[in-house]
């Protein structure tokens, strides 16, 4: 079914918009547009670590060698499957917001961990942002379960 709802512009002439279906479109495409992008970063980390293990003198990390892990598995697999199971409730903007962003602070926390294995150093930074990463996908994980 399809609503339309009329707004005054600034002219004060009116426009016309459509909403009723869009609202439910909507979040199957956000799925779809998410699991992309997941995939493309999951494709950049691995370019990042093919660059990178080349100028590494022999030395590697688990971080960095499964850097692509973390946005494949926490990003686009759940993103691919909430577009397919319909039956999946769908994310709202609170729970969206802090899973995503749990999903990139343990991204980079990792590929962080990877360059400072390879260089031979350490920072409790790094710690850190991976403890926030996880309190944030928890945290989103949550939201959604109570459907915020």
């Amino acid at each position: 079914m399809f609503t339309s709802v009329n707004h005054e512009d600034k002219r004060g002439g009116t426009l016309q918009t459509e909403n009723a279906d869009n609202e439910e479109q909507y979040p199957q495409d956000s799925a779809r547009r998410n699991a992309g992008i997941y995939l493309v970063v999951t494709a950049f980390c691995v370019i990042f670590y093919l660059i990178y293990n080349q100028f590494s003198h022999g030395v590697h990390s688990p971080y960095m060698t499964f850097l692509f892990v973390w946005p494949f598995c926490l990003g686009a697999v759940p993103s691919f499957l909430v577009w397919k199971i319909p039956t999946l409730p769908r994310q709202g903007r609170i729970s969206a917001n802090l899973y995503h962003s749990g999903v990139a602070a343990v991204t980079v926390s990792s590929l962080l961990r990877g360059i400072f294995d390879i260089a031979g150093t350490a920072s409790d930074y790094q710690v850190w942002l991976m403890a926030a990463g996880a309190g944030l996908l928890i945290g989103g994980v949550a939201a959604w379960i109570l459907g915020k």
